[in-house]
């Protein structure tokens, strides 16, 4: 599994060329290379190092505008995944409709398609978004398309996004419908975002939720993150990671999992360095945690975008590690 950065400058189709490099730690302990980026307008790939030592590409994304308007905008979106050999392995092509509407509505129609094993494009999914605004709510209803088994299209998922208050005190409610066993569509999902923002400092709180053993849906992980601002320009992220205390119980009450901390600064070069440290409940003392261990080192240079940092999924960790050690590379051969 890869790693998960949490930059935002190494985000798919930065406006400005930069490069990132990002070393992590193995299973030794040592310091050794992970994953980098490159990204200039409307291109990022993706590099990493195969087993012979060359960097080679892992992913690249493009995207450019096919048209736009004061009715809205095309764009096409390309993203080509390839094997630890840097062949390509597939190829994913997506096109976005979206048109502005009325009173600050808008209405989103996105076909994506999928290469097969002879390397042909074909339909995979039609997704539409209705964003409808009133006042300060505004309410986003999404249809998900795929092919059935007779090549038709069916209707295999919807959501529902109520977003209400200003933008900095907001609270937004999203809950995933999909097909029951009895027919018709039941809420499968729910997740509850509220986000505050005062002077420097950000804070957001994420709570989803999942069927239980009765049915009914419960929380089932939990993310309050408070972002700090310094003068001098340095950024703090602090993010505490929650699940049940009692999985598989019907429970509320629940327990700190894993606490990040993500801090960026800036270099008198221009450069900018962003570091991901983590830590756990004691084994022999649950309510206890740990200290900080530093988990990756993250460099950007070139043209860097300050946008706040996101949290890191560090579950991935142990893999991304292994993945860093070991070097090692398999996959399918260029379609």
């Amino acid at each position: 599994m890869k790693l998960v950065l949490s930059l935002a400058f190494i985000a798919a189709f930065a406006s400005a060329q930069n490069a990132t490099s990002t070393s992590v730690k193995d299973l030794n302990g040592n310091r050794v290379a992970g994953q980098s980026f490159n990204s200039t307008d409307g291109e990022r790939t993706e590099l990493f190092q195969s087993v012979n030592g060359r960097q080679v590409p892992l992913e690249q994304a493009v995207e450019h505008v096919v048209r736009e308007d004061a009715n809205g905008k095309v764009t096409e979106r390309i993203l080509r995944r390839f094997n630890r050999d840097g062949q390509l392995a597939s190829t994913e092509r997506v096109m976005i409709e979206e048109n502005k509407l009325p009173g600050g509505n808008s209405s989103v129609r996105q076909t994506t398609y999928r290469s097969d094993l002879n390397g042909r494009l074909n339909e995979a999914e039609r997704r539409t978004i209705e964003t409808r605004v009133d006042g300060s709510t505004t309410t986003a209803n999404t249809v998900i398309a795929r092919p059935s088994l007779n090549g038709s299209f069916e209707t295999v998922e919807k959501r529902s996004a109520v977003t209400d208050g200003p933008a900095d005190n907001q609270r937004t409610t999203e809950s995933v419908y999909r097909p029951g066993a009895s027919g018709g569509f039941q809420e499968a999902l729910r997740s509850v975002k509220t986000t505050s923002k005062m002077n420097d400092t950000s804070k957001e709180s994420t709570v989803t939720y999942e069927p239980g053993m009765n049915g009914q849906l419960q929380p089932s992980t939990q993310s309050d993150s408070t972002t700090t601002k310094l003068p001098d320009g340095t950024q703090t992220t602090q993010v505490d990671l929650y699940e049940p205390a009692a999985p598989g119980t019907s429970s509320a009450t629940m327990r700190v999992k894993e606490e990040q901390l993500l801090q960026r600064r800036a270099n008198p070069d221009g450069s900018i360095v962003e570091t991901v440290s983590y830590r756990h409940p004691s084994v022999s003392d649950p309510g206890r945690l740990g200290n900080f261990e530093k988990f990756s080192e993250t460099v950007c240079k070139g043209k860097c975008l300050p946008d706040k940092p996101q949290p890191v999924d560090t579950s991935a960790k142990d893999n991304a590690a292994t993945d860093a050690s070991s070097k090692s590379g398999a996959g399918s051969s260029r379609p």
